[in-house]
């Protein structure tokens, strides 16, 4: 016996919902209970009803309202979801699960509401019960039989839903002896004061002549009576006071409950055509009900005005009803753009995390939207609810449909992307950073959209915080240096003001070889604001500098005793510093810190000794060289030490350094080199210049001049000078160029012409020294002069370049 009844249990289906708690109240004999769903956690409301034998009159009742409801489908009618007979310790319990909904007596003592919102809420719900019982008595010629503010339950959105079915018969039945009608079987189950006169006195005959509705017309007087009062009908004289009931709805209240059965008020009209129901409210929500049946027009002017009617709407119906429809209107294409305001404005009621919980699953579903509209107005309003969304929907949901927007041929659009980064860039990764925005913003440093090119600046700059150090290194300053040559002054404007405000990623070196070059030229800018930025951002960095010195020199005086043994080792390498001009200290540090690295003495205005034992003749001008002198005549501007000649040589300058960083930014797209810049690197390539006896001659093979025997060949190749003549930027030139250039030199017309060019290789050649003429001490031979600003650059060339 018992092997069979463990049998029987083991192949019971097992209840696939948990049961939580019960609520107080609830319809006829169901206990109505939280529930959840095993498989998703989703919520449910279980309603239950058990009784000892299977063929209770109570068990047969309720077997009648779950066959029902099964069949029923309305929008303003409970949901079915699955239903279950089971026999538990004994007995035999019937489950019902429905969509979750809360007893409508409850849910009215838990909303805080003034009467007045309270009212609106109620016309709106009666306004749905109408329409179910409507549906009911008109349509499907059916009578529910117990219409009270039990049999009515509310949604988490605040939809009243009709239930307690167990009642519902077919009028046309009403009065058969068969016992196919249900209402004479259970009408104990009603209590008396829900019952209509002529139900009380068992007149089925009567009710049957009725129209359909009028059992249930009652039924709805007596409902209206309880929410508008929100307290239960406690007996039928209690639907004399009439306190509680609007005015505008006592006339259709009175017809509700008329004696007569035929002149009772349909509830087709009570939801239809009654003033007491058509407040401000019922018209939103059914204008949204029936949204897909709307023009365009029509909705273009209700979405419109609706952010001006949300403040009249009761809050909590704003917050948990409108809020959804108009969510759910945008992402099925139901609404327009426009909608999107009034949900944004319900959102801003919330707290932050029903925020998130509610509004921010809604939006990232908008912007997958192909409408570009709904687009637009998603980022016009990101600032309002950018600050709740979350990391993980940013990049998982948000990012790759608003990425999209960066390569939009609407430039509105593209500058929309743009500035929702700002909000949407500090929630995403550094690998998406790295990987995919920077890289659309590389694109738009370029756009042919001036404005954007220059919000693509200032967007970097505050970005910057959130980037890597080795982002910054290899983006920022390549960024801001191309802005700085932009032809919009706003996008110049932005590049300053940029590396000003990220002063603190860039180290001293950068502001002196990187910024201070690229910024200066600024200084004489033809806009009065680009040059009053760039004077500033010159005493950002100038100052980032002197405390860098600072530095330097607070770590000299510690180490006091390095530093006497370092000038005690530069004294007796013969090497000693003079001042002969105002510039004499720039010019000789210069030519110091350039020859100390080869061993080789310098000619810098003659302000440095030679070696030891022989010291070293002044450079003559070029009115008074030495008649063997074969040194190529120079301008000022050649002159070592001059603004050309320390922009070319110095390691890590503009003209060194191409404007560009030495790191590897080719992903980001920040090195793309200048066109220009390119076709006159490519030219000097293929082209020689030299001079001749009667002017300047360009040819391939270089004129040979002896080589004084004196001084030796060089022994090693020097790599800091440009040796491979393709790299020299200051050999550009043609034949023209160079003979106005070495007729003009001295400043007058009857210079003599240069010597011939040396061969490379040569004591004389290029190889054979650095800043200008040298003579061999004791020898009387003579060294060639250096080729570093013998000749004029093209003019058109000088135009092109930027140095």
């Amino acid at each position: 016996m018992f092997a069979r009844l463990t049998a029987l249990v083991s192949s019971a289906p097992a209840f696939p919902y948990v049961t939580g708690q019960p609520y107080e109240i609830a319809w006829g004999s169901w206990t109505h209970y939280r529930g959840t769903k095993k498989e998703d956690s989703s919520e449910v409301s279980i309603f239950r009803v058990s009784a000892a034998s299977r063929d209770d009159q109570k068990l047969q009742i309720a077997r009648n309202g779950v066959k029902r409801l099964k069949l029923v489908r309305h929008p303003n009618i409970l949901a079915f979801r699955d239903t279950f007979e089971f026999e538990e310790k004994g007995e035999t319990v019937i489950y019902l699960v429905t969509e979750p909904v809360t007893p409508l007596s409850t849910l009215l003592s838990q909303l805080d509401m003034d009467q007045a919102a309270r009212s609106e809420f109620v016309a709106m719900g009666l306004y749905h019960i109408a329409k179910a019982v409507s549906f009911l008595s008109n349509d499907c010629a059916l009578v529910h039989g117990n219409v009270c503010m039990r049999a009515v339950v509310v949604t988490p959105t605040l939809d009243w839903r009709l239930h307690g079915f167990d009642l519902l018969s077919e009028h046309a039945a009403a009065g058969d002896s068969s016992g196919n009608w249900a209402l004479p079987a259970t009408s104990w189950m009603v209590p008396s004061q829900y019952k209509a006169a002529e139900v009380g006195r068992g007149e089925w005959q009567v009710v049957k002549q009725s129209p359909p509705w009028a059992v249930d017309a009652w039924g709805l007087g007596c409902l209206m009576q309880e929410a508008f009062g929100g307290r239960e009908l406690l007996r039928t004289e209690d639907l004399r006071s009439v306190d509680s009931i609007p005015k505008p709805a006592l006339q259709d209240y009175q017809r509700l409950l008329a004696s007569a059965p035929a002149r009772r008020l349909n509830p087709a009209k009570l939801g239809g055509e009654s003033g007491v129901l058509r407040n401000k409210l019922v018209d939103t929500i059914a204008f949204l009900e029936n949204l897909s049946l709307k023009d365009s027009s029509e909705k273009d002017t209700f979405f419109k005005r609706l952010p001006a009617a949300v403040p009249q709407i009761p809050l909590p119906v704003a917050q948990l009803k409108l809020l959804p429809m108009l969510a759910g209107a945008l992402e099925y294409g139901g609404a327009p753009a426009s909608a999107l305001a009034a949900l944004l404005q319900i959102g801003q009621t919330l707290s932050p995390e029903d925020f998130r919980v509610r509004v921010v699953p809604a939006l990232s579903k908008l912007f997958a939207s192909n409408d570009r509209s709904v687009r637009r107005s998603l980022l016009e309003s990101i600032d309002t609810y950018g600050p709740h969304l979350t990391e993980s929907a940013v990049e998982e949901q948000i990012y790759p449909h608003v990425a999209t927007g960066f390569t939009d041929t609407n430039a509105y659009l593209r500058e929309l992307t743009l500035k929702s980064m700002l909000v949407l860039a500090p929630k995403l990764s550094q690998r998406t950073l790295n990987q995919s925005l920077l890289k659309f913003l590389a694109k738009l440093q370029v756009d042919e959209e001036a404005a954007i090119r220059a919000n693509t600046t200032i967007l970097l700059g505050n970005l910057a915080q959130h980037l890597s150090e080795p982002a910054c290194k290899r983006v920022l300053l390549n960024a801001f240096t191309r802005a700085l040559k932009d032809g919009f002054p706003p996008a110049r404007i932005a590049g300053l003001k940029a590396m000003v405000a990220t002063a603190v990623r860039h180290n001293a070196e950068e502001a002196a070889t990187r910024i201070l070059p690229t910024v200066a030229p600024l200084a004489v800018d033809p806009v009065q604001e680009v040059r009053h930025t760039a004077l500033a951002a010159t005493d950002v960095f100038v100052q980032i500098l002197r405390d860098h010195n600072r530095t330097l020199d607070d770590s000299l005086t510690a180490a006091g005793t390095a530093n006497k043994d370092l000038q005690q080792s530069a004294t007796a390498s013969g090497w000693t510093v003079g001042l002969n001009s105002n510039l004499g200290w720039a010019m000789s540090s210069f030519g110091l810190s350039r020859d100390s690295k080869t061993g080789g003495p310098s000619a810098a205005t003659g302000t440095i000794s030679g070696t030891a034992g022989a010291a070293a003749p002044s450079v003559r001008t070029s009115n008074g060289a030495d008649p063997g002198d074969q040194a190529v005549p120079m301008t000022s501007t050649q002159q070592p030490g001059s603004a050309h000649a320390v922009s070319a040589e110095l390691p890590g300058s503009a003209a060194a350094e191409g404007w560009d960083n030495t790191g590897d930014d080719s992903d980001e797209g920040w090195d793309d080199p200048d066109p220009e810049e390119a076709a006159a690197r490519q030219k000097l390539s293929r082209m020689r210049v030299q001079p001749s006896s009667t002017g300047v001659t360009s040819s391939k093979t270089p004129v040979a001049a002896p080589a004084p025997a004196s001084v030796p060949a060089p022994a090693a190749k020097d790599t800091r000078w440009a040796s491979n003549d393709d790299d020299d930027r200051w050999e550009d030139m043609d034949a023209a160029s160079n003979a106005s250039f070495a007729s003009a030199g001295s400043g007058t017309s009857s210079r003599s012409a240069p010597a011939p060019r040396p061969p490379r290789g040569t004591a004389g050649g290029r190889r054979g020294g650095r800043l200008g003429a040298q003579r061999a001490s004791g020898s009387g031979a003579q060294r060639a002069g250096m080729k570093l600003g013998a000749q004029k650059l093209n003019t058109k060339l000088e135009d092109n370049f930027e140095f």
